[in-house]
């Protein structure tokens, strides 16, 4: 399948800061995050296609629910997906209802706790309203020459906001939740954007790893209230 998707943006920046500023777009201490620049391109990690094949059925728990920061499962390798079954396709739809309970545009399957290469998204964040992409083991094959700035966060990472360099437009290839080969040029910088953040997700990339300093000192608080209430969720187990 090949899908081509050119519509108008209306203004990335405009849409991000209204209902969409809980975008499903992720973080880590300062201390541990990767180095990483916006230049630095796609990801950190040697090639998704060296990761190993995820065991067949995926095994995950329903519901689903979101890892929060600084949860080891957002920097963990995902694993490619070589069988397309049944759990393949109960897995995509869970992490699509997930999605639009938390109001989100996209999701990527580490961000549920299961480290597979699929991501979902739906640019309207609304069930019923714009299209639903469901992506399995994504390659980006082509970018555009220019790049954006604008404003992202994560649900992942909820009270972090900050501008992330992203290409406007972008080239991909992937499969859907049946296996069948998918071709998506993303030439709305709001569908590259929601594209690109999700992608880093499944390379164990988070999107604080691509903010200049001065975001990261504006984060600094929501940060580290993450991780101590991370922190002391464990201690809460252990007991």
């Amino acid at each position: 399948m090949s899908v081509s998707i050119a519509t108008a943006s209306c203004g990335v920046c405009a849409r991000l800061t209204g209902r969409r500023t809980r975008l499903a777009l992720s973080l880590v201490p300062q201390a541990t995050r990767r180095s990483s620049s916006p230049a630095a391109g796609f990801g950190a990690r040697p090639s998704l296609d060296a990761a190993p094949a995820a065991p067949s059925p995926i095994a995950f728990e329903s519901p689903l629910s979101i890892c929060l920061y600084p949860d080891p499962r957002l920097r963990a390798v995902n694993k490619r997906i070589v069988k397309f079954d049944e759990s393949v396709r109960r897995l995509a739809e869970e992490m699509m209802e997930v999605m639009y309970d938390d109001d989100g545009v996209g999701l990527a399957a580490p961000q549920v706790g299961v480290n597979v290469q699929m991501m979902v998204f739906n640019p309207e964040g609304e069930r019923g309203r714009g299209t639903e992409y469901v992506l399995c083991n994504p390659r980006v094959v082509k970018t555009g020459k220019n790049r954006e700035f604008d404003e992202e966060g994560c649900l992942s990472f909820p009270g972090v906001r900050g501008d992330v360099e992203r290409y406007a437009a972008i080239r991909v290839e992937a499969q859907d939740e049946r296996g069948d080969a998918v071709t998506l040029t993303l030439k709305d910088p709001w569908l590259a954007r929601i594209f690109q953040h999700e992608f880093d997700h499944l390379e164990g990339v988070l999107f604080h790893d691509r903010m200049e300093e001065k975001w990261l000192a504006k984060n600094t608080d929501a940060l580290e209230k993450l991780v101590d209430e991370y922190q002391g969720d464990k201690q809460k187990v252990a007991l």
